[in-house]
């Protein structure tokens, strides 16, 4: 079997993360693969780290749509896939282009997130017209050009069903997983970070932007009573983004800069949330969060938004505690009652490991989604 993958980038997040992760699979597993990226980021994954070699990897030219469309149309008539595997939008386009007007491969795209939620009207540059073109864009070439979808979670099934009326005949969901971390080696220490050892660290993983909600996360640390705030450090992990600015206003205007360090972008996470003691996670929306698998297979209690593709991943007072959407008073009072209930923290941390183990094991995603392949190139 032969699968090549189109993607945007290696851009710094989740998507990109646990593709990189299935494609180092299949090639273990005897899957000839190709990888094409239609551009370069920074900061950007190293493919070497998850064993992918130079070789085995395009980046498409930088120029235009129809350049692009050209290149990755010579590339596909050279590697001759059985499957060619796509990931998040513009790549997408790309390949769905290209599939109307061949049949020598199956198109399979993965759905990642909720690209069309009403909350994404609030972020930057993002007009109700604007979103409304690139649904119908999304839907009518989707409908014409994949022969099938992977979503990451079944509410981004439900989302894609709903917002672009994919039929669920057409989807196959499987879970994103995880490594376990049983034999992490370079374990940090509070004290690399100038924290003392009786602080209780909470950690926030997410990329700077307005879905993540750290706005919100900076407005709850506010709220906390002197002596909860005392016992405390935050650590807010991940590039910068278009909510930079507002962060650092937040963070002077409140006073928060002896309980809060930002670490920026990271490549030793498992490292860092080993060290932390709780993760929280204030984000408005997400496809299926990685993120928490993450945290889940390290034992962490963990805090979150109440919203569904939180909740196909952590289980709400058996090892998460939840807050309504923006409301940063109700994630005030989650993280006092997570600093004041240290049993309360020990027990969510052991079922949070035991989530992980039955569920999110990277070995059974991996064996799904190659099941998946081989029932479409039979098909």
């Amino acid at each position: 079997m032969r699968v090549l993958l189109v993607i945007d980038s290696f851009f710094t997040g989740g998507a990109e993360f646990s593709t990189l992760e299935l494609f180092s699979y299949l090639q273990s597993q005897g899957v000839t693969i190709h990888i094409c990226k239609t551009k370069d980021m920074n900061p950007q994954y190293d493919p070497e780290k998850f064993g992918l070699h130079s070789s085995i990897i395009t980046t498409l030219p930088e120029v235009g749509f129809r350049g692009k469309r050209i290149a990755l149309q010579e590339l596909i008539a050279t590697f001759q896939p059985d499957i060619v595997h796509s990931v998040l939008f513009n790549s997408n386009l790309l390949v769905r282009t290209i599939r109307l007007f061949t049949c020598s491969f199956v198109h399979l795209e993965s759905l990642v997130n909720h690209t069309y939620s009403e909350h994404r009207l609030n972020e930057p540059g993002v007009t109700r017209l604007k979103l409304a073109y690139y649904q119908l864009l999304d839907g009518i070439t989707g409908f014409l050009g994949t022969d099938h979808f992977h979503p990451n979670g079944y509410s981004v099934a439900h989302h894609y069903q709903k917002k672009l009326l994919i039929s669920p005949k057409k989807m196959t969901v499987v879970h994103r997983g995880r490594k376990s971390h049983d034999n992490l080696q370079g374990i940090l220490s509070k004290s690399t970070f100038g924290i003392g050892e009786d602080t209780l660290v909470f950690i926030n993983v997410a990329r700077q932007e307005y879905q993540k909600g750290q706005d919100v996360l900076l407005d709850a640390v506010s709220l906390l009573p002197q002596s909860v705030l005392n016992s405390i450090h935050l650590l807010i992990v991940g590039r910068e983004g278009k909510s930079t600015p507002l962060l650092l206003e937040k963070i002077k205007e409140k006073k928060l800069t002896s309980n809060l360090t930002l670490l920026g972008h990271r490549d030793d996470i498992p490292s860092l949330l080993q060290m932390s003691d709780v993760f929280v996670f204030p984000s408005r929306f997400e496809g299926l969060p990685g993120v928490l698998i993450e945290a889940e297979s390290l034992g962490l209690p963990i805090i979150c938004t109440h919203l569904p593709m939180m909740l196909e991943v952590v289980e709400e007072n058996v090892n998460a505690l939840t807050f309504a959407l923006d409301n940063s008073k109700q994630l005030a009072d989650r993280i006092t009652k997570m600093v004041e209930d240290a049993s309360l923290r020990e027990r969510f941390s052991i079922q949070s490991k035991t989530i992980f183990d039955e569920k999110f094991k990277i070995e059974f995603v991996h064996q799904k989604m190659l099941d998946l392949y081989k029932s479409l190139v039979r098909k």
